[in-house]
């Protein structure tokens, strides 16, 4: 295979990826936890969680900036979520139910257009959960 650096794009493939495609998302947790994230299908993502503390956190994430790929590669930036609608079915096993006192939390959280954090607007999703394994 060969390579060369590039410094603008030329002849290289072109496509289109839907806004939150499942193979972009990932997931984020404090060591000892486990976390992965699967894309199941091409509408659906899988999250397997393994929850040793009481206070342990993981997050289910979209970034609307890509910062993994290379910058000719990456997708564009769009902060922009206006009218975005996420639906999410909740299956786990081990936990209290989504809707129990002290239960599993989900926040939806992002950044506005310059980038500064703002709750409420679409970008992550983060779960709270006991001390067991649990899927979203």
């Amino acid at each position: 295979m060969a390579h060369w650096l590039a410094s603008e794009r030329r002849g290289q493939a072109e496509g289109v990826i839907s806004r939150f495609d499942p193979a972009y998302w990932t997931v984020n947790f404090p060591r000892p936890m486990m976390a992965a994230v699967t894309t199941t299908t091409p509408d659906a993502l899988r999250v397997d969680a393994v929850f040793y503390r009481q206070d342990d956190l993981a997050g289910l994430i979209w970034e609307a900036e890509d910062r993994h790929d290379h910058p000719l590669l990456r997708y564009e930036t769009d902060r922009d979520f206006r009218g975005c609608r996420l639906r999410f079915r909740w299956r786990s096993a081990g936990v209290l139910a989504l809707d129990a006192v002290n239960g599993p939390v989900l926040t939806i959280e992002g950044r506005d257009a310059g980038g500064t954090r703002a709750p409420g607007m679409c970008g992550c999703g983060i779960m709270r959960a006991a001390r067991r394994k649990m899927r979203w």
